[in-house]
């Protein structure tokens, strides 16, 4: 789960049974993404681990990753057979076109990536 996340992520997670624990998302003191710090912790997760992404108007910072660096991740969940659970909330919400807001869904659709 992304730190900083939703609150109710901790919540639905314990009553589904599952343990949580988070990883680097944003650096308060440049006010934008921390993607090092998010793909490392990524990294170290055991092959297989399921991981919580926002799809796009990331709750509570508003900041997501580019097209890019959803690629990299991709390639990431890809290698380590990552599951990935998307929290697609506010699809449409972030650049106002849902199909664009859907872009790292389909990427890792595309890419077979769970």
């Amino acid at each position: 789960v992304s730190d900083p996340t939703w609150p109710n992520h901790f919540a639905i997670l314990k009553a589904a049974g599952l343990s949580t624990q988070t990883y680097t998302y944003y650096d308060s003191s440049s006010r934008s993404l921390h993607f090092e710090g998010m793909y490392r912790d990524l990294a170290s997760l055991e092959d297989g681990s399921v991981v919580l992404l926002h799809a796009c108007a990331h709750n509570p910072t508003g900041v997501d990753p580019t097209e890019e660096q959803w690629k990299k991740l991709a390639d990431l969940f890809a290698e380590k057979k990552l599951f990935a659970f998307f929290d697609s909330a506010y699809q449409g919400f972030a650049s106002g076109d849902p199909a664009k807001d859907a872009f790292s869904v389909r990427l890792f659709a595309e890419r077979g990536i769970s």
